[in-house]
């Protein structure tokens, strides 16, 4: 690059800025080089440019001049329309120049012509062709295969190369390279069929592609057959297959065909493309199928499958060969499935006529011998080659699925094979209409769908069946079980984790994030191959229960002896997830309540899934399916010499998944399963392994596993419960590794989920083991004594408010928070019957940690830790909650202190929590709350009004918030203070710029809070009063008259001037819970309204402020949802005003009000007040309308009356 910039300053000044501005050396400065990129782009944009260019090209030596020479032909040719300008004579010599400078680019040798020239020169002359061809250039092509036959002996190389590049270019500018334009499309029209009609040149193409095919190098080979696959795309099959399609001809074919046994893999790749294109071009199913048959191409691909190395440098042509049986696979079920589309149609609507039967049988003799092959790729180390064979095998199952599913009953026949319903043998049903309609996986409903293919009767013995509406067409049974055996083999067998020594990792080590990528990839495939695998499944369960019978048979040992494949880790996870797969959806009694059509759902049926999970677990230890089952937990405990590859974190991780999806089959043999399974939950196969995750993992299956067979574990709960001491007690301590305790099960559990439920801040997946314990201790069973229960319990919480109170005092906030998330845990297994009523000392028990747990959020929250105090609040909260649940009352004593304690701060977001726990315990506690009501509403009321008012404006609209109204005697005045603020902002000149600041100042996350704790705070006014606690602030004393001030203040003032329709409805629906409570109730006896002056305030602010006002002068739209049901409240308040209150309150809101107040005809407001007091069905509609016709005759009698107006 120096030498050239050198030599730059003999050339003009155009070839000085090329050469600059193409320099890479950093030889010419940044500011130089930006000069010389700016004058050429001058020199461009002059319409002589090309011009100088052509003149340019064949004088000068530098190629990078060149290359911009003919860039600049491409954009002016392009975009300026010269070629079309240009007159017959002009375009005469722009053809000659251009076949001037490729016949150079043939002929020079040294230097050659550089390649990033020649395409683009290619290019170049791609483009005038789509111009002039064939008007003008007449002998385009001819021009080009002239290179090939004028060439000696020496450019016969150059000459092949340039050839190729230029028919490239062709078919990329002008055929492939359309733009979607209708004067591109007209040209590549233009161009195919001139090329079409071309016989002279139809004959010479063919040959120079021959020729080429077999050149001695294998660089012009690779090229050549590259170009004729282009070129299969859009010419006439017989240019490339002689008619007859077959393999003896002297064809394109052929030549290509010749090239699959040569010796350079690249010559092999290049020719299966070439043949995949072949058979992808579109044409009938018979001459397709007669294609694929004559061409040879299904023993083609045996051969290549058999030719393929394991050497890295076949990867490539393994991918190519497995890319081209699936391109033959595809188009031989396409034409099965056109038949089988024929046969099951309506012959009475029209349909597409099927291919002929003896294209159907040849299509599917082809298929079948070519199934092996695709199932050969499907196993392939290649994933590439993985994701090539998938599709096939996925359509060639779905073709023998499909057909069935909408027949009425399903597959019929006896059991496969006529073997029976083991799980070793072939003898399991399939699915019904009713599973296969829901996904699942019929095993042991006694059939198979295949033996209805065996039995079907073929017309002329060719196999086509009569009865075309209940089967696939030319299917063999015999045939079609093999393929799909070998299908569901492969699936399992490939879905294996790679070998560590090829992969460069150690799966052992879950650290290294090369080992979580692998995990990833291996995922993804494992996903795709199992979708193929269930399709099978639901074809013939029988075949894919023996194909993850026999991966079994091979992977586990057998009384104490390792498989005679010397079975690898990867082969046992591999199979143990099949199992896992298998009972996905299956309708088994293993995995499926009730699958057996009992209520106990146990033993009515066989279960041929609970039959092979058995298998895995009485192998797992080196044992035999005739071996009784252990007798202790310590008989059942990990045999490393058996199973050495059950402790591998990826396959411990594998069966206590499948054993949690497979606790039915534990509880149809608990005598044999039961200890087995619950040994390896619980020793280094699980909650004691070395790799922190698997353990984690563990515990949270534990959970899942203990919940529904906590009856059968009382058997052996106290050897069950010493086993898991040292679990649960280290589950609360720091965790082993270095990572982060915010998250875990982080393991790739490949086909299952992450168990990530509970694993936020503060907590991870080992504290689940507490919830197993509760579940253990908590079982009702009279096999468990009651002082054995309480004592056990009590010794559990007892450790683990001890263990709270140390983590606090040595201020470890991890610690308390998972203590604390281990106190709600255990509680989840008891009943709030046996925890309060049965056994009261277990509730006493659960419930004392609160204590120590509100004492810890103190000490932090004083420490003012960060983000510690935050989850140990939300933590203690939880603790708390799951106590209101559990023992109720008990309870009660903590909730005060907690309440203080999180809205100590008095944050938006920590009241906003305030109210929600107040709430809960509202609607669980009821009127046995106010006690606490009364304590602790007030404070929260003054403090939620402190943390509103920043935010509060007068008509709600800088940040959607109005705030807090001390008294009901300042509802008006701030009724007045909203008006007079929404007046001026309809007079501001710059009423746009203040909304934008409006909005701007709603998007901030503070603003967020104080909305969403305005919102909460008006949800809590209303549970007090559906909880009917609204009763404890009716005397007279000083905090419950401020209180119930305040109160009926706030909620009026929203409910007539908020500026969200959301928030007035919930006001009104706060209003009028409250309105039920202290309103006069004949029904019940009380004749005069409970606290003094509140019908009064009532009529006067809420009826004829909230209620009548806000909706006749417009304030809500009745066509908006939010709008017309804030409408709805509004009326549902004023019946409820209208029943209670008596015809007094009638009258004076019909004469008063409604006629006086805001003009309404006396016949319409006494409409509006019957539509208001109507109980018909069709009320609500009706009120809706008469309000909608008040509003327009309010609006239209009071023009100038203020509107509050509101959206939602």
């Amino acid at each position: 690059a120096t030498a050239e910039i050198e030599g730059a300053a003999m050339a003009d000044d155009v070839e000085k800025a090329i050469l600059f501005a193409f320099d890479q050396s950093g030889a010419v400065a940044h500011d130089l080089r930006e000069r010389a990129v700016g004058y050429l782009r001058d020199v461009q944009a002059s319409p002589d440019a090309w011009r100088a260019c052509v003149d340019r090209y064949p004088s000068t030596s530098y190629p990078e001049v060149r290359f911009w020479c003919l860039q600049t032909l491409t954009d002016a040719f392009k975009t300026s329309g010269v070629l079309q300008m240009l007159s017959d004579d002009d375009a005469s010599f722009l053809q000659r120049t251009l076949l001037s400078w490729v016949a150079e680019a043939v002929q020079r040798a040294d230097p050659p012509v550089p390649p990033f020239v020649k395409n683009k020169l290619a290019q170049v002359v791609a483009m005038v062709a789509k111009t002039q061809f064939p008007q003008r250039w007449p002998r385009f092509t001819h021009d080009f295969l002239d290179l090939l036959t004028g060439a000696n002996q020496q450019q016969a190389h150059s000459a092949a190369d340039v050839f190729c590049r230029v028919m490239d270019a062709v078919d990329d500018e002008i055929v492939a390279g359309a733009s979607g334009d209708a004067s591109s499309a007209a040209a590549a029209a233009r161009v195919k069929d001139a090329m079409r009609v071309d016989t002279e040149a139809l004959r010479r193409l063919p040959e120079a592609w021959k020729a080429l095919m077999a050149f001695p190098d294998a660089r012009v080979a690779v090229a050549a057959t590259a170009t004729a696959r282009r070129y299969v795309d859009w010419m006439d099959v017989g240019l490339f297959v002689d008619g007859g399609f077959g393999v003896a001809g002297d064809s394109v074919a052929n030549a290509a065909r010749a090239n699959l046994g040569a010796e350079d893999v690249d010559r092999r790749a290049a020719a299966c493309v070439f043949f995949g294109a072949l058979v992808a071009k579109g044409m009938d199913h018979r001459t397709k199928t007669e294609l694929i048959r004559g061409l040879g191409l299904v023993e083609t691909c045996a051969q290549l499958n058999a030719g393929v190395g394991a050497d890295d440098d076949d990867e490539d042509f393994a991918l190519r060969a497995a890319q081209l049986a699936a391109a033959v696979g595809h188009e031989l079920v396409s034409c099965l499935r056109a038949g089988d589309a024929a046969a099951c149609a309506d012959p009475s609507e029209p349909h597409a006529p099927p291919p002929p039967p003896e294209t159907l049988q040849t299509a599917a003799g082809l298929l079948d011998a070519l199934m092996p092959v695709a199932v050969t790729h499907l196993r392939a180390e290649d994933e590439r080659a993985v994701a090539a064979a998938l599709p096939l095998c996925s359509a060639y199952a779905h073709r023998l699925k499909d057909p069935f599913s909408g027949s009425a009953g399903g597959f019929k026949g006896g059991a496969a094979g006529g073997g029976s319903s083991s799980v070793g043998g072939s003898g399991v049903g399939t699915t019904s209409t009713r599973d296969r309609d829901t996904g699942g996986l019929g095993f042991g409903d006694g059939g198979d769908g295949l033996d209805m293919l065996s039995s079907s009767s073929a017309s002329g013995g060719g196999g086509i069946y009569s009865s075309f509406a209940t089967a696939p067409v030319c299917v063999d049974a015999a045939t079609a079980r093999s393929a799909l055996r070998a299908v569901a083999v492969a699936c399992v067998f490939r879905g294996a984790f790679p070998d560590e020594r090829r992969a460069g990792v150690d799966f052992s080590n879950a650290t290294d994030p090369r080992v979580r990528e692998a995990e990833t990839e291996t995922a993804e495939l494992r996903r795709d191959l199992f979708v193929v695998f269930r399709t099978v499944a639901r074809v013939s369960p029988a075949i894919a229960l023996g194909a993850v019978r026999d991966a079994l048979a091979a992977a586990l040992p057998n009384d104490g002896a390792l498989s005679p494949s010397g079975a690898s880790w990867q082969q046992v996870e591999a199979a143990v997830s099949a199992v896992h797969l298998l009972g996905e959806g299956a309708n088994d009694p293993a995995v499926k309540p009730g699958a057996d059509g009992t209520a106990d759902g146990l033993l009515s049926k066989a279960s041929p899934l609970g039959e092979l999970f058995a298998f895995v677990v009485t192998r797992w230890n080196g044992g035999d399916l005739s071996a009784s089952g252990p007798k202790t937990l310590g008989e059942a405990t990990l045999r490393p010499e058996a199973n050495k590859a059950a402790t591998h974190r990826l396959v411990a991780l594998a069966f206590l998944e499948t054993c949690a999806r497979y606790h039915l089959a534990v509880a149809r043999h608990p005598q044999t399963l039961l200890l087995p399974v619950l040994a390896a939950f619980l020793d280094a196969r699980g909650a004691r392994h070395a790799d922190p995750e698997v353990a984690a993992r563990a515990c949270y299956l534990l959970s899942r596993f203990v919940k529904p067979l906590r009856q059968q574990i009382a058997a052996v709960l106290p050897e069950a419960l010493n086993a898991m001491e040292e679990i649960v007690l280290n589950a609360v301590e720091p965790r082993r590794d270095a990572s982060s305790e915010a998250t875990s099960g982080g393991t790739v559990a490949v086909g299952k989920g992450t168990g990530n439920a509970m694993a936020v801040a503060g907590n991870d997946d080992r504290l689940y083991a507490y919830e197993a314990l509760g579940f253990l201790l908590g079982t009702e069973d009279v096999k468990l004594p009651e002082e054995a229960q309480v004592s056990l319990t009590e010794k559990a919480c007892a450790r683990l408010r001890q263990r709270l109170e140390t983590a606090s005092a040595a201020g470890d906030a991890g610690t308390c928070a998972r203590c604390i998330v281990a106190c709600a845990n255990i509680a989840k297994g008891f009943s709030p019957r046996l925890a309060t009523e049965i056994r009261p000392r277990i509730g006493a028990a659960l419930v004392a940690g609160l204590a120590p747990a509100t004492a810890c959020l103190a000490r932090f929250d004083a420490a003012a830790v960060g983000p510690s105090a935050g989850v140990l609040r939300q933590r203690v909260v939880a603790y708390f909650q799951r106590m209101v649940q559990g023992v109720g009352r008990l309870a009660f004593p903590y909730a005060a202190p907690l309440v203080d304690r999180v809205r100590a701060s008095g944050g938006a977001d920590d009241l906003k929590e305030c109210f929600v726990l107040c709430n809960q315990l509202c609607a669980t506690f009821k009127k046995e709350l106010a006690p606490f009501a009364e304590t602790v509403t007030p404070a929260l009321i003054a403090q939620t009004a402190a943390a509103l008012a920043p935010f509060a404006s007068p008509d709600g609209h800088a940040h959607g918030v109005l705030g807090v109204v001390s008294r009901v005697a300042d509802v008006p005045d701030a009724l007045a203070r909203a008006d007079a603020s929404l007046a001026a902002r309809e007079a501001d000149a710059n009423a746009a710029a203040a909304a934008a600041a409006d909005a701007a100042a709603r998007n901030t996350e503070e603003s967020r809070e104080a909305r969403e704790l305005e919102a909460t705070f008006a949800a809590h006014l209303h549970a007090l009063g559906a909880s009917g606690l609204w009763v404890c602030f009716e005397n007279e004393s000083v905090s419950c008259s401020s209180t119930r001030d305040t109160a009926l203040a706030t909620l009026s003032f929203w409910a007539a001037a908020h500026p969200s329709a959301v928030s007035r409805k919930a006001a009104l629906q706060a209003l009028f819970k409250i309105a039920q409570a202290w309103f006069p109730d004949a029904a019940k006896g009380m004749s005069s309204e409970r606290v003094a002056g509140f019908c009064q305030f009532a009529s006067d602010v809420v009826v004829n402020e909230c209620c009548v006002g806000a909706v006749l002068r417009g304030d809500l739209d009745v066509r908006d949802a939010a709008g017309a049901a804030a409408v709805g409240e509004a009326v549902a308040f004023q019946r409820l005003a209208l029943e209670r209150l008596g015809p007094n309150f009638a009258a004076q809101l019909r004469d008063g009000v409604l006629t006086a107040s805001l003009g309404l005809d006396p016949s319409l407001a006494a409409e509006y007040v019957a539509a208001v007091t109507s109980t018909a069905q069709t009320a609500h509609r009706d009120a809706r309308a008469v309000v909608a016709r008040c509003q327009k005759v309010v609006q239209g009698a009071r023009p100038g009356m203020r509107r509050r107006p509101c959206k939602r």
